[in-house]
């Protein structure tokens, strides 16, 4: 594991650093069989955590407000929200305070607004976290607030105004966990509160940076249940393009709810020709009406169950399930140092990761490192010098029927072996989803969807990697595909030779 970036997925995290889940499913050590994850669950024991001081509806709802008024004061253009709490679950959301046109722009919060590394430099901690990396920044400041009953600063409101922690599953109960049994947010799950630990210990640690800063953080207040809290709350709350190196909080923008098919998007703007610095700018992206929710897509590229394990939600109307898929060449592969030149001359590395969805079929890049993977035997000859630029152009189609056989049966196989894990069946969590016994909103109703999830995108994937087995006679393979680039066959796959035979010119 190298460093954390807020903006996850199972397989790591992008941006200024990577984190790596050691239990991400791979595939590929021979044949390239999809490795089946863990059958055990990880012991995740959720102790307390510590509830900052009225930390309530009421009294979060009067600090949004304040911070509100706050943001007027610094220039930003609130008129046209409002801040509300959702009669569901309580949780406070922005809305429309009026009727908002396509495009046009709903709340301008400025530079000087955002809650940044820039910022944490300026406070009470500024010289302790100097050096750390900027979500951590932010984080301790975070937790710093809540220890100490520190107002913070300027945004005292703003963090008043927070939750205690975020809605994902590093929260969840013992009962609540063992409904992800088998899938691979679990996985994840257990590697990222493993990551959080190691921070943790790096900073409270016997040796830890901060551990004689008593007075700032306070060892009784900061434990490791309450540095998770802070860690992950700036994780659930900064989104694109405010994220990786340039991640800050955007107080009240960031109350926008998550859908897939939202009402706004996040735009990072000059603040005009006469002022300096930027301003996160919330745009309308149709329509709005009064007392309408404000939406985001917290994170367009990621599947369900990484934006619930980031952010603690998930959007039930447009869902997008799907299951990651972890490629790497195997260390014993007798032509593994040709396969790694191949990667390199196209610009890929030696381990990929790829996403399998319900509605998509597998990537030309995906069934290219398939193939590659795969290639052996009689195909290898493939792999001299002189065929090895173009390689990676002719693994992007069928190389041979051995070749694309042995790829459909290690996937097909995998598949198959990764949903014999589940201790449910497909139709089973249909029918517990559709029987009215999950409370909607709740953890149990997310991790059946999640785990629903990841089972069609395998059970899509197997089938269509079984048919296409079935179906290799009908496909033309490199011999043949190079044989017509050189006029040697025709369409019919006839030679265009023969007659030089039957009238003995050859």
């Amino acid at each position: 594991t190298a460093d954390y970036n807020p903006r996850s997925e199972a397989r790591g995290m992008k941006g200024a650093g990577m984190l790596t889940s050691p239990c991400s499913t791979s595939v590929g050590r021979s044949r390239g069989v999809l490795h089946a994850h863990a059958t055990s669950r990880p012991s995740l024991q959720r102790r307390n955590v510590r509830v900052a001081a009225g930390d309530n509806n009421a009294s979060r709802q009067t600090a949004a407000q304040q911070a509100v008024a706050w943001l007027s004061s610094k220039g930003a253009a609130v008129d046209k929200i409002s801040v509300s709490s959702r009669m569901e679950d309580g949780q406070l959301v922005l809305v429309a305070a009026k009727d908002i046109a396509a495009g046009e722009s709903i709340l301008s919060v400025p530079e000087t607004a955002w809650l940044s590394a820039e910022a944490v430099s300026k406070s009470p901690i500024g010289s302790a976290v100097e050096g750390l990396e900027a979500w951590l920044q932010v984080a301790l400041l975070l937790l710093h607030s809540r220890a100490t009953s520190n107002s913070a600063g300027e945004w005292g409101p703003y963090l008043a105004s927070l939750p205690t922690h975020p809605a994902t599953p590093l929260f969840w109960t013992e009962s609540q966990l063992a409904m992800l049994e088998g899938t691979q947010l679990l996985e994840s799950l257990q590697g990222y509160r493993a990551f959080f630990q190691s921070k943790f210990q790096e900073l409270f640690g016997p040796q830890g940076r901060l551990t004689k800063q008593q007075a700032l953080f306070p060892a009784a207040q900061c434990t490791f249940e309450d540095f998770l809290a802070a860690a992950t709350t700036v994780r659930a709350r900064a989104h694109p393009p405010l994220d990786g190196d340039r991640i800050c909080l955007v107080p009240i923008a960031d109350m926008a709810s998550h859908l897939r098919q939202p009402n706004t998007v996040w735009r990072a703007k000059s603040a005009g020709l006469f002022v300096r610095g930027r301003a996160l700018v919330v745009e309308a992206t149709c329509a709005v009406r009064k007392g309408e929710q404000l939406s985001l897509d917290y994170a367009p590229e990621l599947l369900d169950s990484s934006v619930l394990l980031d952010c603690g939600v998930v959007d039930t109307s447009t869902p997008r399930p799907g299951y990651q898929l972890s490629l790497s060449l195997s260390e014993s592969d007798r032509f593994l140092d040709d396969k790694l030149d191949v990667l390199q001359g196209a610009g890929f590395p030696a381990s990929q990761q790829f996403t399998l969805t319900p509605t998509t079929l597998p990537s030309q890049e995906m069934m290219g490192f398939l193939r590659l993977m795969q290639l052996q035997g009689g195909d290898a000859f493939l792999l001299e010098a002189i065929f090895r630029p173009d390689l990676w152009g002719f693994v992007c189609d069928p190389v041979s029927e051995d070749n694309e056989r042995n790829v459909c049966i290690s996937m097909a196989e995998g598949a198959r072996a990764s949903l014999a894990l589940y201790p449910s069946s497909l139709d089973e969590d249909l029918a517990l989803l559709g029987s009215g016994r999950l409370q909607p909103g709740s953890p149990e109703e997310a991790a059946v969807r999640v785990r629903l999830g990841e089972q069609e995108a395998l059970e899509v994937a197997c089938q269509w990697f079984e048919e296409r087995g079935q179906s290799l006679k009908r496909m033309a393979f490199y011999q043949e595909r190079r044989l017509r680039r050189l006029g040697l066959i025709d369409d019919e796959g006839r030679t265009t030779y023969d007659s030089f035979f039957a009238d003995g010119i050859a």
